[in-house]
């Protein structure tokens, strides 16, 4: 039998027909497909509700951090799981408002009044202010703040300083003072954001010729007194609300031998005529206290000028140290004719 002319085949078969290179290749193919098939699928693990999980657990450790980190916050924190946040911002905000009227107390300003009475009343005063500074205008919150603002004052830094005026550095010849009032003496001062305080000396030189000049320190802190020989130390103290006052007795300038010459003779000679008188009544038998006698004896020397009886001792002794002097003195005394 003749094979099939292949012209002679009908089209729709023939393009069924692969031929070796074609089938080849479909066959691989085909292989892949199975082979595809058969292998498991990979799973996907970052999904977005995975994403979003780890996410939320990654900020929550840093949250937990952060809170733990602090303990205000981690107080907080622990408040507010035991229920008890309203009662504890209630005792943060009552210890904020007590670490506010403390700082408020600590920077109150302080002004003092005095009065200056003195004798003789032509002498010349000099007033001079010490302004000194602590600054705490770099501390962070309150409880820094409080901390800085509670130290001393550093003394060794150079202060600001001021004269002040006073009628007695213009008075003219036979001229006097009764007294200088001085008020709203600065004592400790804030600035206006609390964060600076200013603290003031004072110092008070009353004299004049003739006299040992009478020197006062004044001051709010009694750790601060001035040591040095002839400076006497008064301090600012609290009598009443916003009431500052020191100790001030007046000053009455001790007289240098010199000058006091002429009123320790003239009491002298007065104080012979009552002594010979007392001497007389004793004689007769009739009794004399010795405080009686002390009595007439510091009412004379009040009389020449002399306030008391170691003002009167101080001249006398620098007098008599001229022996010249004391011996002519001595004398002359005995020869006092009283009335």
């Amino acid at each position: 039998m003749s094979e099939p002319n292949e012209d002679k085949l009908p089209k729709d078969v023939h393009e069924l027909l692969l031929n070796r290179e074609e089938e080849g290749g479909h066959t691989h193919a085909a292989q892949d497909v199975i082979t595809d098939a058969r292998r498991p699928k990979r799973e996907k693990y970052l999904t977005v509700p995975v994403i979003v999980i780890l996410v939320s657990l990654a900020l929550t450790a840093v949250g937990l951090g952060v809170i733990f980190s602090s303990a205000v916050l981690s107080e907080q924190f622990s408040a507010m799981l035991s229920g008890d946040l309203g009662k504890y911002k209630e005792q943060l905000r009552k210890v904020r408002e007590d670490k506010v009227r403390e700082i408020e107390s600590v920077t109150g300003n302080r002004y003092g009044s005095l009065s200056l009475f003195y004798s003789p009343r032509t002498a010349r005063v000099t007033i001079t202010e010490y302004k000194y500074k602590l600054d705490c205008s770099k501390a962070s919150g309150d409880d820094e703040t409080l901390a800085c603002l509670r130290k001393k004052v550093d003394y060794s830094q150079k202060p600001e300083v001021r004269q002040i005026d006073n009628p007695s550095l213009k008075l003219k010849d036979k001229e006097i003072v009764d007294q200088i009032p001085l008020n709203d003496i600065p004592i400790k001062e804030a600035s206006d954001d609390r964060k600076t305080l200013f603290f003031y000396d004072m110092t008070v030189v009353i004299e004049t010729d003739g006299y040992y000049p009478r020197k006062f320190f004044l001051t709010g802190d009694k750790e601060h007194g001035r040591g040095e020989e002839g400076w006497e130390s008064l301090f600012w103290e609290q009598k009443g609300p916003q009431v500052w006052m020191v100790d001030f007795r007046g000053a009455d300038l001790l007289p240098k031998p010199e000058t006091a010459r002429e009123n320790y003779k003239k009491a002298l000679n007065d104080w012979e005529c009552i002594k010979r008188e007392i001497d007389g009544k004793r004689k007769a038998g009739k009794s004399v206290s010795g405080d009686t006698e002390n009595g007439l004896f510091i009412e004379i020397l009040n009389r020449n000028g002399f306030k008391t009886f170691e003002e009167f001792n101080v001249i006398d002794v620098e007098l008599r140290k001229d022996d010249k002097f004391a011996k002519s003195f001595d004398a002359d005394l005995k020869k006092v004719v009283c009335k």
